[in-house]
């Protein structure tokens, strides 16, 4: 590509890289439902209620229209497809900048590569999540704000203001921008002190009136509901709680000990490593010394929000990190794109083909690598556990309770609203205080109360033998080491144990029975965060790594060619919409490593297992079930002593 360009050619190398991303997005796109907040994104915007809680009115403003035209009969598809769309556009407005503010199309083609390539961006996009919309904006402020700096004007400064504002409507972190934005306008504007004029300060106060009007909607919610606190103060006061979830963010900004910053030090190399690979941190590098010759001011902004974005992650005691380093890497791409301008700046014409030649073969090695991990595209695993566990139940016959992971009820929810709508559900929550009516009411009817785990035991700890629960044997469970047992005698299997979550856990004892089972020996975990045992079904260990960083292996099983990828940082990852690891067989993604333990085996001729978890977030659960015609509460007296 050529070193000069203008418009047009730019233009044409952002659509062009932009394709290439939402290519690679759809064809790895989630194809429904998934946990956490995916889940609640995908459950909620259809759903005509909002609350103060939902603090993404951009996000939905924008996703709702769309997925309404393209498919609204399945929202979880459909909003997976918005953020791929919004990820390709951040990836065109990446090549375009870069390629503005260096002066090179090559640059830019990089610097855009690099970024849709990227491990934790590639993931986002493929979900209904709000940060592939959020490096779009990013993306688009550096957009106008490169067009004032050539000329400017009032009108483009109040595109930027305009822009900058309503992108707090998708999410709050655009405030880590104001500092590296404000110092930018400082030194490009002819004179400085021109914006502070009323005319600038009037457009900046409008503007910031257009991103605060988008709130209307979640404030109206709080003064509206039944439960609202007495006083306009006091509803204000608790729109702001709930929107800026400050119950959550009190704890965990600047959240970090003095004893973690080692550990956390760590982990941002490694993820940074996990994005660029060592050859591209290494052109981000050049890329500070080559842009800062270019233009300083450019230099300024971009070093000046990858150090604010990533002293904030860094520091932000959160279960997902890697996400909020994800302005950072947006950042650290356009660098990169800038080292390999100042590259091209070399005199030798063979030496600069050679390294252009290989800086898009190595962005485009690092897609081709990245994409079976991150390859989603048949993973249906949260409706599955939902739809497990819902199984034969619906409002004619029964009425499900549930007291279960907040990832796993959010899908619970999209399958109520979307998929399930003969399901009556009701959350234990909301009903504990009355629950002794609530039997009464629905066995009056002919109706069975079916409750998860957790549920069960908060009832029976509140009411001890008053309510006869019993296993629902229409549900059988199958135990670790019955599906360790199942595993076909000469079979090659993969088992990975990776630390379980705090409120699961699990006895070591199934464990080492499960290992038995498999090996024929009394195998021992070492009790690392991250452990992989690997071998043939009825003989000795073949492969066992423990550690307590990640890492990626290759294994050999008989003629399966297996790739075991510890992708993931424990103990400060507690959840990742992509899997915490995998185990891939050539290009063929063979299975999610989740938290607790995951098993699969491989048959012949290329058959392999469902993945089986256990003590995870996808472990198989019981039911318990409380037969309309066991209980008589009269008898018990227990509506008496209940008000």
């Amino acid at each position: 590509m050529a070193s000069g360009n203008g418009v047009a050619g730019r233009i044409v190398v952002a659509s062009m890289l932009a394709t290439i991303a939402f290519w690679a997005y759809t064809r790895t796109l989630l194809p429904g439902v998934d946990a956490g907040d995916t889940g609640g994104f995908q459950a909620a915007v259809l759903w005509p209620q909002v609350s103060a809680r939902q603090a993404y009115p951009l996000y939905y403003n924008l996703a709702r229209p769309f997925v309404s035209a393209a498919t609204p009969a399945d929202p979880a598809r459909a909003l997976n497809l918005f953020s791929a769309i919004w990820g390709a556009a951040a990836v065109g407005l990446a090549v375009y900048v870069c390629a503005a503010i260096t002066g090179s199309l090559t640059s830019g083609a990089v610097a855009g590569g690099l970024l849709a390539f990227s491990y934790t961006f590639w993931t986002q996009a493929i979900i209904a999540e709000v940060y592939t919309l959020h490096l779009a904006l990013i993306g688009l402020c550096l957009f106008l704000l490169r067009a004032y700096a050539a000329k400017p004007t009032l009108l483009r400064l109040t595109a930027f203001f305009i822009t900058y504002a309503v992108g707090f409507g998708n999410h709050f972190s655009m405030i880590l921008l104001l500092v590296p934005f404000a110092v930018f306008l400082l030194q490009t504007t002819p004179e400085p002190a021109s914006l502070v004029r009323a005319r600038v300060v009037a457009v900046a106060l409008a503007a910031i009136g257009i991103g605060a009007v988008q709130y209307l909607p979640n404030l109206m919610a709080v003064f509206a509901a039944y439960d609202a606190p007495a006083g306009w103060m006091n509803r204000a006061a608790a729109f702001w709680f709930d929107t800026t979830k400050q119950d959550w963010r009190d704890t965990m900004v600047l959240g970090i000990q003095a004893s973690q910053l080692s550990d956390r030090l760590a982990m941002w190399w490694f993820d940074a490593r996990q994005q660029f690979g060592a050859a591209g941190l290494a052109l981000a590098a050049v890329g500070i010394v080559g842009l800062w010759r270019v233009s300083r001011p450019w230099t300024v902004l971009i070093a000046a929000a990858l150090a604010i974005n990533a002293a904030f992650a860094f520091t932000y005691n959160v279960g997902d990190t890697h996400v909020f380093f994800l302005p950072g890497h947006y950042m650290t791409a356009l660098l990169a794109g800038a080292g390999i301008a100042w590259c091209m700046r070399l005199r030798s014409t063979t030496v600069r083909a050679i390294v252009a030649t290989a800086a898009l073969l190595y962005a485009g090695w690092r897609g081709w690598s990245t994409w079976p991990a991150v390859d989603r595209h048949n993973d249906r695993r949260a409706e599955q556990v939902i739809a497990r566990l819902s199984l034969g139940i619906d409002e004619q016959n029964a009425l499900f309770v549930s007291e279960m992971d907040w990832q796993l009820e959010n899908v619970l929810l999209y399958t109520q609203r979307q998929l399930r709508p003969d399901l009556a559900w009701l959350r234990l929550g909301e009903v504990m205080t009355h629950w002794p009516f609530l039997v009464a009411d629905n066995h009056r009817i002919g109706r069975d109360l079916v409750l998860t785990p957790q549920a069960a035991a908060d009832v029976a700890a509140a009411y001890g033998p008053a309510f006869a629960l019993f296993p629902d044997d229409a549900l059988p469970i199958r135990t670790l080491e019955q599906a360790a047992d199942a595993v076909p005698a000469g079979m090659p299997y993969v088992m990975s144990v990776l630390t379980p979550p705090r409120v699961i856990g699990f006895h070591p004892e199934e464990l080492t029975a499960a290992l038995r089972s498999l090996t024929g020996n009394d195998s021992a975990a070492s009790g690392t965060a991250f452990e992989v045992f690997a071998g043939v079904a009825g003989e000795s260990l073949q492969y066992h790594r423990a550690s307590n960083r990640p890492f990626t292996d290759r294994v050999q099983l008989l003629d399966e060619s297996l790739t075991v990828r510890m992708d993931s940082w424990l103990p400060s990852d507690t959840f990742r919409r992509a899997g915490f690891g995998h185990v891939l067989r050539g290009r063929e993604h063979v299975m999610i490593i989740e938290r607790g333990i995951s098993l699969v085996w491989f048959g012949p001729a290329g058959v392999r297992s469902q993945p089986f978890y256990w003590a995870g977030l996808y472990a198989v659960q019981p039911r318990f079930r409380l037969p309309a015609a066991t209980l008589q509460l009269a008898d018990a007296g227990l509506l008496k002593r209940v008000p």
